[in-house]
């Protein structure tokens, strides 16, 4: 019977983890939501591995100003619970990185908006890898959507540099929740 309690508490635990994630947007038109494909081309990002839930897109090429996108969506069954998962998974969110208090202003048209640095973990993991490189992840909810974008931009990237690239995540997550006189807002 001992033998069992683990590998129960595992399945059950695994199954909770599950249920707390929400899912991937049910949208038909679910690439509407993500950075516009136009936008990763100025930017010679080539598609990587993604899913239903998150674009990625690499630019290893010396010289190039962003190196890495992971553009992901989440949906709520409204804004209300969307709000609350926002809330209750912002260690997932952040990855435990540091809140830029004195970065950009929330975007129009956004219920709730976050930027993080990486953690001092991260940082250091990268030092000790050579990889110089800045990095943002942009958390923001447009009713019942979440959105998480993270960017590794060059060395000397700023934010209001990074950005650039990150709002038009923002702006297509509202033009596709029916918000687009909002999302023209964001310049």
């Amino acid at each position: 019977m001992k033998k069992l309690i683990l590998p129960l508490l595992l399945l059950c635990s695994s199954f909770v983890m599950a249920q707390t994630e929400l899912p991937a947007i049910a949208a038909a038109k679910r690439a509407a939501f993500f950075i516009p494909q136009k936008t990763c081309n100025q930017y010679k990002l080539e598609p990587a591995k993604g899913d239903a839930w998150m674009k990625v897109y690499n630019n290893m090429a010396e010289g190039a100003t962003v190196q890495r996108v992971n553009d992901i969506r989440w949906q709520a069954t409204n804004k209300t619970a969307a709000l609350a998962w926002y809330k209750a998974n912002y260690r997932l969110l952040s990855e435990g990185g540091q809140e830029v208090e004195d970065g950009l202003p929330e975007p129009t048209g956004v219920d709730v908006w976050n930027v993080y640095r990486p953690s001092k973990e991260m940082s250091d993991m990268m030092a000790a890898m050579g990889v110089k490189q800045e990095q943002y992840t942009f958390t923001f909810v447009v009713d019942k959507y979440v959105g998480k974008i993270f960017v590794g931009a060059a060395e000397g990237q700023t934010l209001e540099q990074v950005w650039q690239l990150a709002k038009e995540g923002v702006k297509a997550t509202l033009k596709a929740a029916g918000k687009p006189k909002l999302a023209a807002l964001i310049l």
